[in-house]
């Protein structure tokens, strides 16, 4: 047996998921990184919004709910003491941006889907 081949019962190196990505940048992020998704999603998604670009602006909200997520998740991993009503108020923020982005992304990922398929025709 050759010295860098692994037997099948060796596991092989899995690939960190999206979700573990996404988190180890934002512990790691400096937080003005991550401050500048917030500061930049909400004025885009007001100006596109204003101007009538639905799906602009609702990239924007994605990207500003991207910021709020990773800010709330370094804040919940560098804080030592969890408790009382700021972490738990903290943690629920967390879980509605992350939801409100993936979301978001899902359904503008489905609808450009849908138009790629286009209006085929019924036969």
């Amino acid at each position: 047996m050759l010295p860098h081949t692994r037997s099948p019962t060796q596991p092989a190196d899995a690939e960190p998921t999206l979700g573990a990505a996404l988190t180890h940048v934002a512990r790691t992020a400096v937080p003005s990184r991550l401050d500048k998704l917030l500061q930049f999603g909400i004025p885009f998604a007001l100006d596109f919004g204003s101007h009538g670009y639905a799906r602009a602006a609702a990239c924007g909200v994605a990207i500003a709910s991207l910021g709020i997520w990773g800010l709330a998740d370094r804040w919940l991993f560098t804080t030592p003491i969890r408790d009382g009503w700021r972490p738990t108020l903290v943690c629920y923020a967390r879980v509605v941006s992350g939801v409100l982005a993936a979301g978001i992304a899902g359904v503008l990922l489905l609808e450009l889907f849908l138009r790629l398929l286009g209006n085929a025709p019924i036969s």
